[in-house]
């Protein structure tokens, strides 16, 4: 008989002690007016470390990070591109465990005024601009987004000044501020437009504040007066395209020295008889130098009134150049608008419509391009188009402000005289003359490329005893 046994088997268990639901205990966002970026805050609990976080922002911005323990963790939101508010934080724990939140919050954007000094010459006294408007990260060039109320403190060592704004501020053409009260040149100066009373900023709605921030603006000690860029074409010698004939230079022809005093020009403020170097003239390419040429700002209140004028380079991409090559125009003027007018020895000159803030901002130089066509120009008609370059009439051989082809004083017949006279299909050549009107070194009154067609082009071409008139007021 077999007899059966049993073996029992004791188990002894632990008990298990049940992890805690992981959880989010607290979720702050923090901003300031120093570092843009928001800081979020998580306190996490319970579950198993470490933590996948995912933030996602009610615009679809998505920040991933990861906690390797519980309790308080931190990291800044991204701003580029920016986290809108509210945030939605997911967490997982290691074991697969999942909480969720969410938190508003403000952002915090800077902005600050654009302010900048200028200076007559000499420069003993700045005075400080605004341009009106605040530079806001992300979006430059906005108005006040505060809605107004202003205050403004300028600060340097030494000397406070401080007010409500306007007051103390003339507001000029174009939407620029100027401080009433001049100010030393040789400081650092540190400029604040804000809203009173509000520590943090002030709101501009849709969860944003919006935080002053100071400018700095240095009143130079040497730079002064007016600085800015032009540009300008000649239609005789722009046939076609957008760069004008350099031929002048190649055939050595032109002169070192300004040609107007000879020609009876009297400058304003500056002296006669200035030259430029070899090395200028010797530049090839898109830079190389076209011809001389005069400019001439003239009074925002009188514009027959011309204030300064100076001989300067053209160049064939239609740079206008100081002589020494510098793309940098200036002119010892007082801050203030100015009419920009151009002349050419044989071409009709041009002035701008309306005047104009030449010198240089914060950020930028003007540049007053007078080939563009959509740039109001004084006068009638006071241009002419070459494809898409808007050209100073050519024709202009006599210097009397007209273009004639017939009658008294017309430009034709000083053509038909440079080359002699008598035999129409003459030519000189290697000689810098105002009867060269396309500035192609050769005078020609017949054949290909003469210079008489041009002249009865400018009048319109069929009515050879047109005129056209420069559109530039005298005084």
């Amino acid at each position: 008989m077999i007899r059966s046994s049993s073996l029992l088997i004791l188990v002894c268990c632990t008990p298990v002690v049940a992890q805690a639901q992981c959880q989010i205990v607290s979720i702050n966002v923090t901003n300031q007016c120093g570092p843009n970026a928001p800081f979020v805050t998580v306190d996490l609990a319970g579950g198993v470390p470490p933590y996948q976080l995912t933030f996602t922002g009610s615009n679809g911005v998505v920040l991933d990070a990861q906690s390797f323990a519980q309790g308080t963790f931190s990291t800044y939101l991204p701003t580029a591109p920016l986290m809108d508010s509210p945030v939605e934080v997911v967490v997982t724990d290691e074991l697969g465990c999942v909480a969720t939140t969410s938190a508003y919050f403000n952002h915090y954007v800077a902005y600050w005024a654009e302010v900048w000094f200028e200076q007559a010459c000499p420069p003993t006294m700045g005075t400080l601009f605004w341009r009106g408007t605040f530079d806001i990260i992300g979006s430059p060039g906005n108005p006040d987004p505060c809605g107004g109320g202003l205050e403004y403190a300028i600060d340097r060592d030494g000397l406070h000044l401080s007010g409500v704004f306007p007051n103390g501020w003339s507001q000029l053409a174009n939407g620029f501020w100027r401080f009433d009260t001049p100010l030393a040149t040789g400081y650092d100066y540190s400029v604040i437009l804000y809203t009173p009373n509000t520590s943090s900023g002030c709101w501009g709605g849709s969860n944003v504040v919006y935080c002053p921030t100071s400018s700095g603006a240095t009143a130079s000690s040497s730079t002064c007066g007016q600085q800015f860029h032009l540009k300008a074409a000649l239609g005789g010698a722009l046939p076609s395209g957008t760069l004008m004939r350099d031929d002048l230079r190649a055939a050595d022809l032109l002169p070192l020295t300004e040609p107007y005093t000879a020609l009876g020009y009297v400058y304003t403020g500056s002296p006669t008889a200035l030259s430029t170097t070899q090395t200028v003239l010797n530049t090839t390419g898109v830079n190389a130098i076209v011809d001389w040429v005069v400019v001439e700002l003239r009074s925002a209140t009188a514009p027959g009134t011309i204030l300064y004028s100076a001989p300067f380079l053209l160049q064939s991409d239609g740079d206008v150049v100081d002589m020494n090559g510098s793309h940098f125009l200036t002119a010892p003027l007082p801050p203030e608008l100015y009419h920009v007018a151009i002349l050419h020895r044989n071409h009709l000159g041009v002035m701008t419509a309306s005047p104009t803030w030449l010198n240089k901002n914060l950020y930028s130089t003007l540049t007053v391009d007078l080939r563009n066509g959509s740039l109001p120009m004084y006068g009638t008609i006071p241009r002419m188009q070459v494809g898409n370059t808007w050209c100073l009439w050519p024709g202009d051989v006599t210097g009397d402000g007209s273009v004639r082809y017939t009658g008294a004083g017309n430009d034709r017949d000083l053509v038909l005289q440079g080359i002699g006279g008598l035999v129409p299909t003459n030519t000189v050549t290697g000689q810098y003359r105002t009867d060269d009107v396309n500035l192609d070194g050769v005078v020609k009154y017949a054949g290909e490329d003469n210079d008489r067609d041009i002249i009865l082009h400018t009048i319109g071409g069929t009515v050879p005893t047109a005129v056209r008139y420069e559109q530039v007021p005298g005084p």
